[in-house]
């Protein structure tokens, strides 16, 4: 899967076997997730698929910071991101 932007790809999902990778641009995240750059931790935005998303953001959502709420994307996923306590962005699926 691909997304275009203006000056070519903003998002491409690969994948091999059961094994994805994601690449985004710092740009095109910046408007959903400023709290993550370049000067505040590194490049690599861990993403985690689980099961029972929902229990666990009610659960996580009373002790960490939610920088993106629960949202369905295009490529189907539910997913939310968050802040936490050493800096960096988390987003659960």
């Amino acid at each position: 899967m691909e997304v275009p932007g203006e000056d070519g790809l903003v998002w491409v999902m690969m994948n091999r076997g059961n094994v994805n990778f994601m690449f985004q641009t710092f740009e095109s995240l910046g408007s959903k997730l400023p709290e993550f750059s370049r000067q505040n931790g590194g490049s690599l935005l861990p993403y985690v698929e689980m099961n029972e998303i929902k229990k666990f953001h009610d659960e996580v959502a009373k002790e960490m910071k939610i920088l993106k709420g629960m949202e369905k994307t295009f490529y189907g996923a539910t997913e939310f991101s968050i802040l936490n306590n050493s800096s960096y962005v988390l987003t659960f699926a």
